[in-house]
């Protein structure tokens, strides 16, 4: 083949892509993303929104996913337009520059794809450093779970303090019933953490990316989160979601804190003892964690990036969102509020004001990894294997110890 018809064939190629020639408005997509039912479904919506744009998408575990991402956007390569990330991936990507702030496309179409009807918590965790860096696909947060039947026979409600919520896990708590769950396998720690920190703390570093979790309040609020594993079951530190989740079907826990991804699991026939028996409330105080997967747009992507914007404004509507709600919780309030689907899924009913007053973990791309370090002193001091203050003092002098080696404070 001569170097002449390669170079005709590939501007063919390009002509191709970018809207002229024979297929004149055709615009080739590339999305990535990480394989799970929900983000199939959503992924079938992206490659029908808009007419004439054909997505390609591969979807891969996270691992893989994350690497791919790094490897193509460091290098500054337009191999991939649209990607799927998370609060952390978000953070991190922004901070780099790889991503594409959205900010002026929201204001262009904000009136078309209604894109003020966004959970407000939710756009933070597709946000970083005052800008918008992606539209979020579904969302996830804690919901405080709790036997109904057994608060109504103790002529209790639903706690909306912490000292509400410590005098229920009191009365509650009995040899065969734990007052509480507490969740603190793996990440649970951080999870569990994160919302004593916020609600009752000053969360876990400043605007400065300084520690407070070991300030007057945050230390007041570990020891809140000790005293109560006084009422949680037995081996509470080996338990993850899975050990919590069983422990609710199986009757053995009053509340506690509970991902709404598990609410659905207390009413399978198959596994649970106490099937319409779980109510849901907001946490006492919110500053639960909320977290979100969101779709991006890569910086260095050369096609319209107007187009692509409105791809992915198109593909999460309230009409899509609505049908899959079975899959993921939606990010758009006008379908949290839907009666239907709040009939069909009692949880509903509680959510927004959850998410309203959740808390989004520290915007900068450290976070992550500083933070198993932290919950590690958390876990020593809840556990009292030192004492609170010393703990946080200790994990917060590592913590800007490792901080400042990586570069972080200026």
């Amino acid at each position: 083949m001569s170097r002449r018809t390669v170079l005709g064939a590939a501007g063919t190629m390009a002509a191709t892509a970018y809207g002229f020639g024979a297929r004149a408005q055709e615009m080739n997509v590339r999305f990535v993303g990480e394989r799970y039912p929900a983000l199939e479904f959503y992924v079938k919506k992206l490659q029908s929104a808009l007419p004439n744009v054909k997505v390609t998408a591969d979807l891969m575990p996270n691992a893989p996913l994350k690497e791919l991402q790094t490897i193509t956007l460091s290098s500054g390569a337009d191999s991939i337009d649209i990607m799927l990330g998370n609060d952390l991936t978000i953070a991190n990507f922004a901070q780099n520059g790889w991503l594409e702030p959205l900010d002026d496309y929201i204001a262009k179409h904000k009136d078309e794809y209604k894109l003020d009807d966004f959970a407000k918590t939710a756009m933070s965790s597709a946000s970083f450093g005052g800008k918008v860096y992606g539209l979020p696909v579904l969302t996830n947060t804690q919901l405080m779970a709790y036997r109904q039947d057994l608060f109504e026979a103790k002529g209790l409600k639903p706690p909306t303090s912490f000292e509400e919520y410590i005098a229920a896990a009191g009365a509650l708590n009995s040899p065969s019933v734990a007052g509480t769950v507490m969740t603190l396998k793996g990440d649970g720690v951080l999870n569990e953490g994160h919302w004593y920190l916020n609600a009752l703390g000053d969360g876990w570093f400043d605007a400065n990316k300084k520690p407070v979790f070991n300030s007057p309040k945050g230390i007041a609020a570990i020891e809140t989160m000790k005293s109560l594993t006084r009422f949680a079951p037995r081996g509470y530190t080996a338990n993850g979601n899975d050990e919590s989740t069983i422990l609710f079907q199986q009757g053995a826990a009053a509340m506690g804190m509970q991902w709404l991804t598990r609410t659905a699991a207390m009413d399978r026939q198959d596994q649970s003892k106490v099937i319409g028996k779980i109510n849901w409330a907001p946490p006492p105080r919110g500053g639960q964690v909320v977290v979100a997967d969101t779709f991006a747009i890569s910086k260095f992507t050369s096609r319209n990036k107007d187009t692509l914007f409105r791809l992915l404004a198109a593909t999460l509507s309230p009409t899509n969102q609505r049908e899959g709600a079975s899959l993921a919780c939606p990010t758009r309030v006008s379908v949290l509020e839907d009666p239907e689907l709040r009939q069909r899924f009692r949880y509903y009913n509680v959510l927004v004001p959850a998410l309203d007053k959740g808390a989004t973990f520290p915007k900068f791309a450290e976070f992550k990894e500083v933070s198993e370090t932290v919950t590690r002193r958390v876990l020593q001091a809840v556990t009292g294997e030192m004492p609170v203050k010393e703990a946080l003092d200790t994990g917060a002098k590592e913590a800007e110890e490792f901080l400042t080696r990586r570069g972080v404070y200026k």
